[in-house]
């Protein structure tokens, strides 16, 4: 199991969520709501500290492309 929130963790929900509603939406549109929800979640989160906000972000667009870039 990834560590929550990095990297990892982000790409294997992101390929969970497009394949549960794989017949809802396409790979981008599923991806696309994924990343809104979070992003939501993320910014309505009450922590303490910014910079694990900006490091949660970082880690979510970089799963975010490297799972768009899959074939």
């Amino acid at each position: 199991m990834s560590e929550a929130f990095s990297v990892p963790y982000f790409k294997e929900n992101f390929q969970q969520y497009i394949e549960r509603n794989k017949d809802v939406f396409t790979k981008t549109h599923a991806m696309n709501a994924y990343y809104r929800s979070i992003v939501g979640t993320l910014i309505n989160d009450n922590l303490n500290k910014n910079s694990e906000i900006v490091r949660r972000i970082r880690n979510l667009e970089t799963a975010f492309i490297e799972i768009k870039n899959e074939n």
